[in-house]
């Protein structure tokens, strides 16, 4: 059965998308590339030492366009929308039920100008 092995991210702006990503979610990049074939503007994304996707720098200035979505899943969503907005993120949707699932979501936009998604299977805490 065919399985998803990596991902990547292109923007305009990866210093923005690690300076947030790393902030947001402890993420770590390491410079890749340069020198070899490919000569790109490239950095491995890391989470705790583990390379899980990638992230080049686009050829243009334009924003991103969509495509695909990643989700992360946190344990506080409204925390975590909190977390973002101080990190200058920006949030499209706010928790989102998916029905009948006990499953809810959120959409966020970093500064980079990529969307992604938090998910949670928790029910929303008291406020604050």
């Amino acid at each position: 059965m065919p399985r998803i092995v990596w991902w990547e991210i292109e923007t305009p702006d990866p210093e923005a998308f690690q300076r947030f990503h790393a902030e947001l979610w402890g993420w770590e990049f390491k410079r890749s590339f340069a020198g070899t074939e490919l000569d790109a503007d490239y950095w491995i994304i890391k989470d705790a030492g583990l390379g899980i996707g990638g992230l080049q720098r686009s050829a243009t200035s334009a924003r991103p366009l969509a495509g695909t979505r990643l989700y992360v899943e946190v344990g506080d969503l409204e925390r975590t929308m909190r977390r973002v907005e101080a990190l200058g993120g920006t949030i499209e949707r706010g928790r989102t039920a998916l029905g009948g699932d006990d499953r809810w979501f959120a959409l966020a936009l970093d500064p980079a100008g990529v969307s992604f998604g938090i998910w949670t299977d928790r029910e929303p805490g008291p406020p604050g």
